[in-house]
């Protein structure tokens, strides 16, 4: 009797220890399980209306992220404040994979620049995932003035300082910021004009209100193709298959005139960097979808073949540092 019950207590205490083996196995398995990502819907912020070719161009990539990823991309638009509205939502969302945005120049570079008290931080707050997209720029001239090439224009510029104006789509934009560079490189003095939107800012230079206009190509195509403006050079590193016989700024004498609106994918900055890897792996894997960049190469984007988060974010120091320079120049400010 004595032998018998000293022996089961042990025996208890090792199927004891057994089953608690066990429960932990199965514990460890079950948490793994929940935190396979993803495992429920994913949420995009845009900060454009539904519809423009940036809320397209959004939704496209969606779409194809969400067949690698195996879980919904829902697009949601929060448009408003030159980006701040989406920016803000994303920045206090929980930091999960859950929510991205498209992020735009505004939104990762020049708000900082522009706003003396911004209500997020766009290197504190946010974490890059990639660049998405370029969408160069271009120089357009209105079809009466007599220049015919860059070197004719600025030729032009220096023989009637202050006469000749520029139109943007508003103070502080790519578009505004290019033609003050481009003021600085070329030592010339156009006037700004600034117009609420990219239509107006094109009709202006059209209707011979401004004689010049930095614009995305992709925009601007119609318009040269009908022989209603005219192209004088491309801020892009090489020529664009669209404008094969307009030559590049640095081939005419302008090396450091590289000028693109960036669109890339940003997240909340305490994203666990796993997930963001996830995230950036899924938009390289549609990036490099032949239909995907056939469709939107064609509407003027330039397309990254890859793109990883430390690119993107060396894209968004050198962009910040070439505009810093030129909003303190010109003291540019879009506060109240």
């Amino acid at each position: 009797m004595h032998k018998k019950q000293y022996w089961k207590p042990r025996v208890f205490r090792q199927m004891a220890a057994a089953a608690a083996v066990a429960a932990c196995g199965y514990s460890y398995a079950a948490t793994a399980a929940a935190e396979t990502f993803p495992n429920r819907p994913i949420t995009l912020t845009v900060p454009y209306e539904p519809g423009a070719t940036t809320d397209l161009i959004a939704r496209a990539m969606g779409e194809r992220m969400a067949r690698e990823l195996q879980s919904p991309v829902v697009v949601e638009n929060k448009t408003g404040g030159n980006g701040i509205i989406a920016a803000l939502h994303v920045s206090r969302s929980k930091a999960d994979g859950y929510s991205f945005m498209l992020a735009s120049d505004s939104t990762a570079v020049l708000n900082p620049l522009l706003y003396k008290k911004l209500s997020y931080s766009p290197d504190k707050d946010l974490t890059p995932i990639g660049l998405v997209s370029d969408l160069p720029l271009v120089m357009l001239v209105n079809t009466s003035l007599p220049a015919r090439d860059l070197k004719e224009f600025v030729a032009y510029a220096h023989a009637h300082p202050g006469k000749l104006n520029f139109s943007s789509t508003g103070i502080g934009g790519t578009f505004h910021l290019s033609g003050e560079l481009f003021n600085q490189m070329a030592g010339i003095q156009m006037t700004h004009v600034p117009y609420k939107g990219g239509a107006p800012a094109m009709q202006a230079l059209v209707a011979k209100e401004v004689q010049a206009l930095f614009g995305v190509v992709g925009s601007a195509l119609p318009q040269i193709k009908a022989g209603n403006v005219r192209a004088l050079a491309v801020a892009s590193k090489e020529r664009l298959p669209m404008l094969p016989d307009v030559p590049t700024f640095a081939e005419l004498g302008y090396p450091n005139f590289i000028v693109t609106v960036r669109y890339g994918f940003m997240a909340p900055a305490a994203t666990p960097p796993d997930r963001i890897s996830t995230l950036s792996a899924a938009m390289n894997t549609a990036l490099n979808d032949p239909d995907f960049r056939k469709k939107f190469g064609d509407l003027g984007f330039v397309l990254p073949a890859k793109s990883s988060p430390q690119d993107y974010a060396a894209l968004i120091q050198a962009d910040r540092k070439m505009w810093a320079d030129v909003i303190e120049a010109k003291n540019i400010s879009l506060d109240n």
